[in-house]
């Protein structure tokens, strides 16, 4: 004859967002964790040298997602994006000098250079 097991109450929290260590790690300052584009590093401290981006956002292969960037200068690119990787925790490349952001970030991208005073054309949410 099979034990039965008894049940019991399991509690599920649910989660305000995708990352369930968000909040957590945002509390100790622990950067990549935050979506406030204010708490955010300033991305250039000489001065504004991007003056204008493009956002958009495409679909890929199955349920991908990427946000791309333009018109960011060639010298600038790789620095931007590595800065945009830690800051915003996502991984992207550069693909024939355009960023490319995995996932939906046009909003926090637009508030993100909109603080820093770069105006943002296209796609912004």
């Amino acid at each position: 004859m099979p034990r039965t097991i008894p049940r019991t109450q399991v509690q599920y929290h649910t989660m305000s967002s995708d990352n369930p260590f968000r909040d957590l790690f945002a509390n100790a300052g622990i950067e990549g964790t935050t979506d406030d584009p204010d708490s955010l590093p300033d991305l250039d401290k000489d001065g504004n040298e991007i003056e204008e981006v493009v956002l958009a956002y495409e679909r890929r292969g199955g349920n991908k997602v990427i946000t791309t960037v333009r018109d960011i200068p060639e010298e600038k690119a790789e620095e931007t994006l590595k800065f945009i990787k830690v800051s915003l925790g996502t991984g992207g490349s550069i693909d024939e000098g355009v960023l490319i952001i995995q996932g939906d970030r046009r909003a926090q991208l637009t508030r993100f250079f909109e603080k820093q005073g770069v105006r943002v054309r296209g796609e912004r949410e």
